[in-house]
């Protein structure tokens, strides 16, 4: 973050309108309407850039980094689990990505500095998706009401929760490789997932982990095994 400060200062010092030309010759010649004008835009570009710094480093960012840390961890080792913990589990933490992503501003890189958001492989999804599965076989494929369509649809639980783990693992891998672009980039496509895929995943998985693991009391349902 230093050096985009840096390089602002020294765009600042070295514009004709400003500064001192690389001759020593002060430059006057501008007039003063256009000299405020200059001084505006680079205050805009100097702002926008700590805008997108206090996203990158808010609390809120780190705290969906930890929290989808938590999430990826879980699936990967979600071998170890009994299917109501493992459920249980899901139940607990998928309403923090949740809540995370809906507190996740909005915030746009320069076209040219967009970067590819898909990290996971294929073949790695497959493997997550079929350890997923074998954990939840008896209870993975449930019916529920889509408003958008205005009927009933059948969802896979395993393939909702390995989605969700594509998105976070992909969040995670972008973020960790510690430059600006990387970062910025990382929050936007997480945004951008939420509002388009995961944010929506949640709610239905709720809808169903919720009855099934505490049907009619606060006490969990004992026959899930």
């Amino acid at each position: 973050m230093f050096l985009w400060k840096l390089l602002f200062l020294f765009c600042v010092f070295l514009h004709p309108q400003w500064g001192i030309s690389s001759s020593g010759r002060a430059f006057g010649s501008q007039s003063k309407g256009n000299e405020f004008e200059s001084r505006i835009l680079h205050k805009r570009i100097y702002l926008k850039i700590m805008d997108i710094e206090k996203i990158v480093d808010a609390p809120n960012t780190k705290d969906i980094l930890l929290v989808a840390n938590q999430y990826t961890t879980f699936v990967e080792k979600i071998n170890l689990f009994e299917p109501f913990d493992a459920m249980d589990y899901s139940l607990k933490i998928i309403p923090l990505l949740y809540i995370k992503g809906l507190l996740i501003p909005a915030v746009e890189p320069e076209e040219d500095d967009i970067l590819a958001s898909r990290f996971l492989t294929e073949e790695d999804y497959e493997i997550t998706y079929v350890n997923v599965k074998d954990k939840f076989e008896k209870y993975n494929y449930f019916e529920s009401f889509d408003s958008l369509t205005n009927q009933m649809e059948t969802y896979d639980m395993s393939e909702m929760i390995t989605d969700i783990y594509q998105d976070m693992k992909d969040f995670i891998l972008l973020y960790q490789k510690n430059t600006f672009t990387a970062q910025i980039n990382a929050v936007r496509n997480l945004r951008q997932n939420f509002y388009e895929r995961w944010g929506k995943t949640i709610v239905v998985l709720l809808s169903y982990l919720h009855p099934l693991l505490y049907p009619m009391e606060a006490n969990p349902a004992e026959e899930i095994d």
